[in-house]
């Protein structure tokens, strides 16, 4: 079977503005379709499903998809507006982790431009379906969770990102979830919400009670922890990168950083040692890529 890669849920735009609150470039956004973008950069087959608006703005993000030979035949566009995240970059030389704002809110009319809908489509046809599937999520709303019991022959791999798409969630929804992961690539500030709504004490509590094959724990500049099973022994390996990029924007590099490891995970048999000092140099160039330039997307070739 064929490989495709293929995201779900509401297509986004980044309204990107300066630390004077000028609107200096406007693009797709969203960490799935960014992931999702970065793995047809890398010549994989993509497919985005979901919805945006018959606007302008639902113009220019799936724009953005197309231009980077995403496949967008399954995005309905509907009488909604589109929706937007407002990204704030500070007038300095250079970027802290925390220094850039996301924010669901225009930053000019403080009115809240982007939204979570329960009316996206979840099928897909039966050509699609024969394929060796791989999902990526970053939202974990019940609409995404309909989705992924559509899929058959699916790996489903799962950006845990941001506390604010995990906290109005219970344990047992969150659980239940989850656990229909293979990969999870977590942000090492959700892990203390996280672990407490899951009850856990740690990442291998998190890893052995999803039964996961492969947990990556990303920890910004100071790089990533995997977290994996070999001869039935949990293994961890942190990796630190050699080299720290002058930072413009950081908003891309974690999306940019999961697409090599899934694309990496898409075509191994073997977790070890040597598959994660393979991923980790691979994922690492390329969110040194994106931090050095403005916008959440690689560049076209």
């Amino acid at each position: 079977m064929s490989k495709v890669f293929i995201s779900h849920g509401d297509i986004i735009l980044d309204n990107i503005y300066n630390g004077d609150l000028n609107l200096i470039k406007q693009d797709g956004g969203g960490s799935n379709w960014n992931t999702l973008y970065n793995l047809s950069y890398l010549g994989e087959t993509c497919y985005a499903v979901g919805t945006c608006g018959k606007d302008k703005e639902g113009d220019i993000a799936l724009s953005s998809l197309t231009s980077g030979n995403v496949n967008t035949d399954f995005v309905r566009r509907d009488d909604i507006s589109t929706s937007i995240m407002n990204i704030i970059i500070p007038n300095q030389t250079n970027l802290g982790d925390n220094s850039i704002i996301h924010s669901w809110y225009s930053p000019i009319t403080n009115k809240r431009t982007l939204f979570f809908r329960d009316n996206l489509p979840i099928q897909l046809p039966e050509d699609i379906l024969q394929n060796d599937i791989y999902v990526l999520l970053d939202k974990f709303e019940t609409i995404n969770f309909d989705f992924i019991s559509n899929l058959k022959s699916k790996k489903v791999c799962l950006d845990i990102g941001h506390i604010r798409f995990i906290e109005h969630f219970t344990k047992q929804y969150l659980t239940m979830f989850f656990k229909t992961a293979n990969l999870i690539q977590l942000n090492e500030t959700v892990k203390p919400l996280l672990f407490e709504r899951l009850q856990i004490q740690n990442e291998f509590d998190f890893f052995n009670l999803l039964d996961l094959d492969l947990l990556v724990v990303t920890k910004g500049k100071k790089g990533a922890t995997f977290i994996f099973k070999e001869d039935n022994q949990l293994k961890t390996i942190d990796k630190e990168p050699e080299v720290i990029a002058k930072v413009v924007d950081s908003s891309g590099a974690g999306d940019a950083f999961f697409a090599s490891v899934i694309q990496g995970y898409a075509y191994t048999d073997t977790i070890n040692s040597d598959f994660i000092n393979k991923i980790f140099s691979t994922a690492n160039k390329a969110s040194r890529t994106v931090i050095n330039q403005v916008g959440s997307r690689r560049k076209n070739k």
